[in-house]
């Protein structure tokens, strides 16, 4: 299943903070994987003075007070650690500043319809979820994990072999278990019936298949004394709601090759109740206060991207094909979501722990946004940005974005073709994006630097600053609209 499709439903805006934290340089038309992100992104930083002033100057707008925004309570700690541990990403997005988000994203407004669109709705997506028993004032906070890249890639490796009817199909029973995993735990308003909240959104993942309440349907068995509310089985996904205090906590189980009524998925969902600890070593730095925030892990992230390939590979290829060239066609297809792996795992890792968040203050927005330097880079941009160093507009590319491409250096073996790693980037699809907000986008710099040649595209109302703090690279993007 392209887990693209249900990124509305699940993500929403948190993978737009991704693109809008990477200012995304554009493909050339026709191309089929995505476009090669940039350096543009940003956490809270301390703007110089003559760079502050010059972007008040530029704006014309102080600060804008009475269009702020009452403060909210973040989630807390053990809300988070409620989450599976080992995910691709985290991600926290609070509803009630939906409209907010989108005078500084507009790209948020395309998946905003899509995602009315699978729930049915004409009303904007907060409205919808508010009338869904949605408390606006607090987080979503969710987990996508992937399934094991090496089991998943023994079915499409299988069929790259010429393996066909009954061997393949054994091969695909014995990788059932195979599946993308998402948890989400939703605010409920107060008085909101749990088993009927986001009725809309789990008739979506199932095809509209019933919840069964639990403790009485025969579904419910496996769950043993921590039987959930009730469990749908159906279309894409095997789902259990949960009642947490004021949550709901809904597990989603999303079998790459097989269906969601499948009895492996509700194997793996009664196992996947029992994963929590929440974000561990490289998100450790995870923040659910801004509207929308979202931490990644590169390995993670390469993994859930190549997996959703293998999947759609073998998708496509069980309908009508011509068997001799099936062979041949699971092999490129294989070679291209590995891509994925390829630009998670640079040969010189320079970054990882992409956390990124979006804040809104009256006609401002902040994109903040850190990531956790390694060996091989941390001297060379601690020597750079021990002082921080700020540009306005499109001095951002003449000067901020080289002076980190000098701090970075050698991007390493393949990354040093831009021609290469643009060619990867687009194979890779939808993950690429996300894979370089997760760590890898200063091994992209080369790329980068060679897109912006064509022209930014940028908005000159904003301000990126860049500093050095405790092993991380911080970045700050001050937007107006």
């Amino acid at each position: 299943m392209p887990l693209r499709e249900l990124l509305p439903i699940v993500l929403g805006g948190a993978a737009i903070a991704l693109g809008a934290g990477l200012a995304a340089c554009a493909a050339p038309p026709g191309s089929t994987g995505a476009s090669s992100p940039s350096a543009a992104a940003a956490p809270a930083a301390r703007p110089s003075a003559s760079a502050a002033a010059s972007a008040r100057a530029a704006t014309g707008d102080p600060a804008s007070p009475g269009d702020a925004r009452p403060e909210l309570p973040p989630a807390s700690a053990e809300q988070i650690a409620r989450l599976p541990p080992g995910a691709a990403l985290y991600f926290s997005l609070r509803t009630g500043d939906l409209d907010v988000a989108v005078r500084y994203l507009p790209e948020l407004a395309e998946i905003l319809v899509e995602a009315n669109r699978a729930l049915g709705s004409q009303d904007p997506l907060h409205v919808t979820l508010a009338n869904a028993g949605v408390d606006p004032r607090r987080p979503i906070l969710g987990a996508v994990v992937p399934a094991p890249e090496k089991s998943a890639r023994a079915v499409v490796d299988a069929i790259a072999k010429g393996a066909s009817g009954n061997a393949l199909e054994k091969v695909v029973r014995g990788h059932a278990q195979d599946a993308t995993r998402l948890r989400l735990l939703v605010p409920l308003a107060s008085g909101a019936d749990p088993r009927r909240a986001l009725a809309p959104a789990i008739g979506v993942l199932t095809g509209g298949a019933p919840l069964d309440a639990c403790p009485g349907a025969a579904r419910c068995a496996g769950f043993g004394a921590r039987a959930p509310l009730g469990v749908a089985q159906g279309g894409l996904a095997a789902v259990a709601v949960h009642a947490e205090g004021t949550d709901l906590r809904l597990d989603i189980v999303m079998p790459l090759f097989g269906a969601g009524a499948d009895p492996a998925a509700m194997k793996e969902l009664v196992a996947f109740g029992e994963e929590r600890g929440g974000p561990e070593g490289r998100c450790s730095r995870f923040d659910a206060s801004p509207v929308v925030s979202v931490c990644l892990d590169p390995d993670r992230m390469g993994e859930l991207g190549a997996t959703d390939g293998y999947g759609k590979i073998a998708g496509a290829l069980s309908h009508s094909v011509d068997p001799k060239v099936v062979p041949a066609l699971a092999a490129q297809g294989l070679a291209e979501a590995r891509q994925n792996l390829w630009l998670a795992a640079p040969a010189r890792r320079l970054a990882s722990d992409g956390t990124l968040g979006l804040t809104v203050q009256g006609k401002r927005s902040r994109l903040v946004g850190s990531w956790a330097l390694t060996d091989a880079s941390r001297a060379g941009v601690e020597r750079a940005f021990a002082a921080e160093r700020c540009a306005v507009g499109d001095a951002t590319t003449r000067e901020l974005l080289p002076a980190l491409r000098a701090a970075f250096g050698d991007p390493g073996r393949g990354f040093d073709d831009p021609k290469k790693a643009l060619n990867a980037f687009r194979e890779a699809g939808w993950a690429a994006y996300l894979i370089a907000a997760a760590g890898t986008w200063p091994n992209l710099l080369g790329v980068i630097a060679s897109a912006l040649d064509r022209g930014p595209g940028a908005d000159p109302d904003y301000e990126v600053c860049a500093r050095h703090d405790d092993g991380r690279l911080v970045l700050v993007a001050q937007i107006r609209r």
